[in-house]
């Protein structure tokens, strides 16, 4: 195999690493906008305690499930550009996307993560409340006051953690500093 048939088969490869990993971006956040609802209507029917209180666990896994996959999507991309288009003369879609100009090229990247990260902020927050609400029908006034504080710290960590992890770009810091 020579070195175009081999880059060649190494970007069909991550195309369709990159439409896999999009159609699982997309699948999580399916799965979250339903499972924590879901989640607290079986704590509610069923008396299950510790799904109750969980709640806001889940929709910190759904956020970080939705971050390693944007971070898989990013890290496809990223070698596309630094390892295949690298070896043409072309101007290729990932140095394109990256190229300055008035046209925000990066704008779906953007408005998706922005998307998740108020969707998030809201199911957090939601998910907290109910966990509250029950905590404070059911426990002591001093258990709820506990998990209610570990929670809104958490809450506030994750929402930090998540904005400053967030990749909406190949470019990496040390490619802006050539």
């Amino acid at each position: 195999m020579d070195d175009n048939d081999f880059l060649l088969a190494q970007f069909s490869t991550l195309r369709e690493e990159i439409k896999e990993t999009k159609a699982r971006i997309y699948r999580t956040l399916g799965f979250g906008i339903t499972a924590v609802p879901t989640a607290h209507y079986l704590a509610q029917s069923y008396n299950i305690d510790i799904l109750a209180i969980t709640l806001p666990i889940l929709v910190l896994v759904v956020g970080l499930m939705y971050l390693s996959e944007n971070h898989s999507l990013m890290r496809c991309g990223r070698y596309i550009r630094e390892q295949i288009e690298s070896h043409t003369n072309v101007i290729g879609w990932e140095e394109w996307l990256s190229t300055p100009d008035i046209f925000k090229k990066r704008a779906v990247d953007i408005f998706l993560f922005y998307s998740f990260y108020i969707l998030f902020l809201m199911y957090y927050m939601s998910s907290l409340f109910l966990t509250a609400k029950f905590c404070i029908e059911k426990y002591s006034k001093e258990f709820s006051i506990i998990i209610i504080i570990i929670y809104i710290v958490l809450g506030i960590l994750s929402a930090i953690f998540f904005f400053w992890n967030r990749m909406i770009s190949t470019t990496t810091a040390s490619m802006k500093s050539k």
